[in-house]
């Protein structure tokens, strides 16, 4: 009698590998949104009036899925509050709150190029704080996706480099990038008994709780949030598609990649970016964009499918 045939691991492995690069290329999309329209409203939504919003209304969509197994483990979660704290910090506090503070500062050619740095950030934080080793490939594929990055934000022309100035604004990005991807690395540590909802809905209650003195303090002492038809579409949207689905897909594609992999694919941000605002605003379409757009590819394949198509065949 024969032995019924195994399944192919290595072709699972690939079909999994192929659906977490897909979920991680929109998570690039939705964010590119988010910043697209966090810029937008810069003026009429106070920065720490968005961030507690969009995180308190996000924990809400969350929460009929996650209760029932948030509370079934509710010891998890004791076990385990400092860590969630710090996970919940890292990811939406510190990030969302720093980048929408810094956006009201400094100056859109800083801000791309901050944000768009997220890979590095991962690599740098993956060397301090999980002592990864960094292979030939990934340098050469994050410093291509660099360069097209560059490319983009300075429009092709190297004289702009030179008017790039460090401000407040430009620091607070870096941070909260720093922050975000800090958290990449250490998502490992999450508890394995909470299920990817019931993770980002505990993440989302303490990172709400954690911003709310600084809402509370801006609210009153000296920006309101107004109640308007912009305000209340942005915080919807910016709660239900960057936050709630950009998190939970983020998470799952590091879990099926890891952190570095996964950073690397934020490079389609200011992609993403470009093409919004040719389609939306009607900017035109110029060659460095395409010049960008290639560079990154490239980088993307070295950093992610190059490296581990020569481990399978050494």
């Amino acid at each position: 009698m024969t032995e019924p045939a195994k399944p192919d691991v290595s072709e699972n492995l690939s079909h999994g590998h192929l659906v977490a690069y897909l979920i991680l290329a929109l998570v690039a999309l939705l964010w590119a949104a988010n910043t697209i329209l966090a810029r937008a409203t810069a003026e009429e939504i106070p920065p720490m009036a968005l961030t507690f919003w969009r995180l308190f209304i996000s924990a809400l969509i969350f929460a009929p899925f996650a209760l029932k197994n948030t509370w079934r483990h509710k010891s998890v979660v004791r076990q385990n509050f400092w860590l969630l704290n710090g996970l919940a910090f890292l990811s939406m506090a510190a990030f969302n709150g720093l980048v929408y503070l810094g956006l009201q500062y400094t100056v859109a050619i800083n801000g791309n190029l901050l944000q768009g740095a997220l890979p590095i950030c991962i690599m740098l934080a993956g060397v301090f704080f999980a002592r990864k080793k960094l292979t030939k490939c990934q340098c050469v594929g994050v410093t291509l996706g660099m360069f097209g990055l560059i490319s983009i934000v300075i429009r092709g022309d190297v004289g702009l480099l030179a008017q790039i100035q460090i401000n407040p604004g430009d620091a607070l990005l870096f941070l909260g990038v720093f922050g975000s991807a800090t958290y990449a690395v250490l998502l490992y540590k999450r508890p394995a008994k909470l299920n990817l909802v019931s993770f980002m809905f505990v993440t989302m209650v303490l990172a709400t709780a954690q911003i709310l003195p600084f809402f509370i303090v801006e609210h009153f002492l000296f920006r309101p949030m107004p109640i308007s038809q912009t305000a209340i579409l942005t915080v919807g949207f910016i709660a239900l598609f960057p936050s709630v689905l950009a998190h939970a897909f983020f998470a799952e594609g590091v879990r099926r990649v890891g952190a570095a992999k996964a950073g690397y694919m934020i490079y389609l941000t200011p992609v993403f970016g470009v093409f919004m605002a040719t389609a939306i605003l009607e900017e035109p379409f110029r060659f460095y964009h395409g010049t960008g757009i290639a560079l990154i590819a490239s980088g993307i394949y070295l950093a992610t499918f190059a490296g581990r198509q020569k481990t399978k065949t050494t």
